[in-house]
């Protein structure tokens, strides 16, 4: 969990300074840097969505609720990658920025018209923050992360939902949220065997 959380940190850190890039002569996209950081970006996500199930795995009380909080942040990593892939496909359809806009009201209801997409979009990031953050929480209850872990998550989310231009820092604040990761039945279970009562 560790290394794939400072990873998905990192590619979000490099998104977010190809985004700037990309925006520097005042248009994003389409083009090359369009492509390569929403690809990054893409797999950033996914790699929290992975991040979602082991901390669910390695949270060893409150199971029932790590379980909904595992659940309810994947229903937000799905939301983040269908406008991902949304902006992707626009990306490679569109001949010019400009035309942008007119091909992405093409696939507003994809991938099925389900009526559900408007709400979801809004709803996405906060079901992810939530459920990241419960297990973040549970995580530093058992002394698998430290207190500042979810801070630093609540922090970098804010931050890049303040402003788009701030998520190479807010990502870099997501990555470090996960550098005190205990693995499982490893340090922290070695220090309680090893007390003074257990010899």
């Amino acid at each position: 969990m560790k290394r794939i959380g400072i990873t998905a940190g990192a590619l979000f850190v490099a998104y977010g300074i190809i985004r700037l890039i990309d925006g520097a002569n005042g248009d994003r996209g389409p083009g090359l840097a369009w492509t390569s950081g929403h690809l990054l970006f893409l797999v950033g996500m996914l790699l929290f969505g992975v991040v979602l199930l082991l901390a669910r795995a390695t949270v060893a009380r409150r199971r029932t609720l790590a379980t909904v909080a595992a659940v309810v942040g994947l229903v937000g990593v799905a939301a983040f990658v269908r406008v991902i892939l949304i902006d992707m496909i626009v990306g490679f359809r569109a001949a010019d920025h400009a035309a942008m806009s007119v091909v992405r009201d093409n696939y507003d209801r994809w991938p099925g018209d389900l009526g559900i997409y408007p709400a979801l979009q809004v709803l996405g990031p906060i079901l992810f923050l939530a459920g990241l953050l419960t297990l973040a929480v549970l995580l530093t209850l058992e002394r698998r992360l430290t207190a500042w872990a979810p801070l630093l998550l609540i922090l970098g989310f804010v931050l890049i939902s303040a402003n788009l231009d701030l998520m190479p820092l807010g990502g870099a604040l997501l990555g470090l949220a996960f550098v005190s990761a205990v693995r499982p039945a490893t340090t922290v279970d070695a220090v309680r065997a090893s007390g003074p009562g257990n010899q």
